[in-house]
C-alpha cells in the first residue's frame, strides 16, 4: 500500500500567518496554481482512491489530482483541519500577545496542550486513525490524503508509530507531497515534504511552521 499525504495550497492566512482551523478558507492564486502542478505531479502514476479534507482549500487541491488520476475525491471528516478553538481566525501575533503561556506550550511540549473550545493532539490522533481504519482494506492500493498542516503531521506519526511529541520534528509546506509505503501493518517514509513540483514557473516562498 501506498499512502501519499499532501497539504493544500496556499491561502491567504497562510501568507499572513493567521491560524486557520476550521475557518473554511479558500485557495489564493498561488495556492491555485500549486494545486496544479500537485495534480501534474500525478501523471502516470497509479491511485486507487483520493481523499479529502471536507474544507475548501484541501478540496480545492484534490481536484487537480482527481482530475490527472481519473479517480474520485471522497470528502472524509477524520481529516479535516485541527480545530484551533479560540485561536482560528487569530494571527501569530495576536496569539503571542493574548495567549503567551499557552503558545509555549504548544512550541515546546505540544501534545500537552488543549486550546480552549479546541482540540488536543490526541483527538487529532484518534479520529485520523479512524479514518486510515476504513482506507485500509486493500493493500495493494495507492491512496492520496489531501489534508492540512497538523494533520499532515499527525498522519505521519501515526503511521510511524511515533509519539505526539515529536510533533515538531517535521514540517510540511503548502503544495507539499509526502509517500510512505506500507506492508502488513507497518509503514516505511520514502520521503517527506516534497515542492520540487512546486518549483518550476511559482516563486520560492520560505513559509513558517507555527
Amino acid at each position: 500500500m501506498q499512502v501519499y499525504v499532501i497539504r493544500h495550497g496556499e491561502t491567504e492566512w497562510n501568507k499572513e500567518e493567521v491560524f486557520r482551523g476550521r475557518k473554511d478558507i479558500p485557495l489564493n492564486e498561488a495556492g491555485r496554481r500549486q494545486a496544479e502542478k500537485v495534480g501534474l505531479y500525478f501523471y502516470g502514476r497509479q491511485l486507487d482512491r483520493i481523499v479529502t479534507s471536507p474544507l475548501t482549500r484541501a478540496v480545492q487541491t484534490a481536484g487537480p489530482i482527481s482530475e490527472t488520476a481519473g479517480v474520485p475525491v471522497e470528502a472524509m471528516e477524520e481529516f479535516t483541519d485541527m480545530n484551533f478553538g479560540v485561536w482560528e481566525g487569530v494571527s501569530l501575533r495576536e496569539v503571542e500577545d493574548r495567549y503567551p503561556s499557552d503558545l509555549t506550550l504548544w512550541r515546546e511540549s505540544p501534545e500537552r496542550l488543549r486550546i480552549e473550545r479546541g482540540e488536543n493532539l490526541a483527538t487529532v490522533r484518534e479520529r485520523i486513525s479512524r479514518g486510515f481504519a476504513k482506507l485500509f482494506s486493500d493493500e495493494d492500493a495507492a491512496i492520496a490524503v489531501v489534508t492540512h498542516r497538523v494533520v499532515c503531521k499527525m498522519a505521519v506519526l501515526y503511521l510511524l508509530g511515533i509519539e505526539d511529541r515529536h510533533f515538531w520534528d517535521m514540517k510540511f509546506d503548502p503544495g507539499s507531497i509526502t509517500l510512505l509505503d506500507g506492508k502488513n501493518g507497518r509503514f516505511t517514509l520514502v520521503f517527506s515534504n516534497e515542492t520540487c513540483h512546486l518549483r518550476e514557473g511559482l516563486p520560492t516562498t520560505q513559509y513558517r511552521d507555527f
